[in-house]
């Protein structure tokens, strides 16, 4: 056996160790930081993370409105959609002769976000262009999240500056608020309707693997009314498109309680979505500017259903609020 001299075999612990300390070094950047604010009036309590600047808590009385991420069912809460809404074809889309891949919802809701105003009653996020998000996405950007309480409400807006001198910036964005559903014990989900603020009655248009196809389902029994049932979302999210609401209100049947409304005025696209299992606790309601990739779309992103155009130095201004009863 050959012996090994005492001074390598020191070099070569040292060099593990090293090694090691490279290793941790590497694995603890991976971790989300995940800073949490926290708001409050004389009716509300909210907090929202760095991390996706997504809200994570709706208070009223101790009471939590909103889903609080139980992994068994989703890890999420309330993602922001940027820059793009759902699925893309095969994952990835073209601009300019180049192909780039994008995931599921794009990447806001996955970077951390820095917070550049904070009072008693709001909260501003602020999320630029990074290495990983130009990899992703050939756009460069500014993307501000406002949090405002307002009396029994929360307003969410939406900011997307184009910074750029000469170029267009093309993006979609959206919000994916989860609510707990049922709000009461003893109640149970499928005694839930959400009632709108028109007659109206879409059609959902279909998905394969997130993408739509060229068929259409009723999901409304009466006008204005959707009850949710224990088949409502087994094939995913109802998608309305064009969006025919500017509020949607949940409500109890049973006794008639309401319990909450989210308005969503302008907003062109709006999703429904729970999971499949019937004992889902929670409801998001979805508003949108942008959708996901029909499954005939060419991947251009230029010429992708419900892309929002801003000219360099424009800035576009959206918001939803949810007013809790």
């Amino acid at each position: 056996m050959k012996k090994i001299p005492l001074i390598l075999l020191f070099f070569i612990a040292f060099s593990s160790c090293k090694n090691s300390e490279k290793t941790k070094k590497t694995d603890i950047s991976k971790i989300e930081k995940k800073e949490m604010y926290t708001i409050s009036n004389d009716s509300l309590t909210v907090s929202v993370k760095s991390f996706g600047a997504e809200l994570t808590s709706i208070k009223k009385a101790s009471k939590e409105y909103l889903w609080q991420g139980n992994p068994e069912f989703w890890k999420h809460q309330s993602p922001t959609l940027f820059p793009i809404v759902g699925r893309l074809v095969d994952h990835e889309f073209t601009h300019k002769d180049s192909l780039y891949k994008m995931n599921f919802h794009g990447f806001a809701w996955k970077s951390e976000f820095n917070l550049i105003k904070k009072t008693a009653t709001s909260l501003t996020f602020e999320l630029l262009p990074s290495e990983n998000s130009r990899k992703q996405y050939p756009f460069e950007f500014k993307l501000q999240i406002e949090y405002v309480l307002n009396g029994n409400s929360l307003d969410l807006n939406y900011y997307v500056k184009n910074p750029a001198e000469k170029k267009d910036l093309y993006f979609s964005i959206g919000g994916h608020p989860a609510f707990n559903i049922p709000i009461k014990t003893g109640q149970q989900r499928d005694e839930y309707q959400l009632i709108f603020d028109t007659n109206a009655m879409p059609t959902s248009r279909d998905k394969e693997s997130g993408l739509f196809v060229d068929t259409y389902t009723q999901f409304f029994d009466k006008g204005g009314v959707l009850q949710i049932k224990d088949s409502t979302f087994i094939e995913g999210a109802l998608v309305f498109n064009p969006n025919p609401f500017s509020k949607a209100t949940l409500v109890h049947e049973p006794t008639k309680e309401e319990f909450f409304t989210i308005h969503f005025k302008d907003f062109p696209y709006v999703g429904i979505w729970s999971q499949k299992d019937p004992k889902t606790p929670f409801i998001a309601i979805e508003p949108w500017f942008g959708v996901a990739d029909d499954i005939h779309h060419n991947k251009e992103f230029t010429q992708k259903e419900g892309i929002q155009i801003l000219k360099p130095k424009e800035v576009f201004r959206a918001g939803f609020s949810v007013e809790i009863y």
